[in-house]
């Protein structure tokens, strides 16, 4: 003897399974065909279409907690990379500055400090927007 074997309808839950929301396996809405991203429920019975949209890969850039600018500013900068643990950097400047020496100020302290260090001199000076 079977007793409360309900055969496909066993599926649906709240028939039989009272604390379970019924489980339907055909597609959304009554005539089905869409697909969702979740257990198809009663909820999904009501006649609407779902459309999945493109969507292109998300890009980021991270920027640095504080930019640092203006005459002096320069030890601040290069004692916050020291003390916060940064282990490489990469210094962009112009060619003339990096000629000049400028970026061997730069590089002396944060090599002394034992930050790995590049530097990138191909920089237009003073460029224009278009440049940018």
């Amino acid at each position: 003897i079977l007793i409360n074997t309900p055969a496909s309808q066993g599926g649906i839950g709240d028939l039989y399974n009272f604390k379970l929301a019924p489980s339907l396996t055909l597609g959304c809405g009554s005539w089905g065909g869409n697909s969702i991203s979740e257990n198809v429920g009663p909820k999904h019975l009501i006649n609407k279409k779902t459309v999945a949209k493109r969507a292109e890969n998300m890009l980021w850039h991270k920027l640095p907690k504080s930019i640092y600018f203006r005459r002096g500013s320069l030890p601040i900068a290069l004692d916050e990379v020291i003390t916060d643990g940064h282990k490489r950097a990469l210094i962009v400047t112009d060619r003339f500055l990096f000629n000049n020496g400028y970026a061997d100020q730069i590089t002396s302290v944060l090599k002394a400090a034992g930050v790995e260090t590049e530097v990138f001199f191909e920089v237009e000076a003073d460029p224009t927007l278009s440049v940018v």
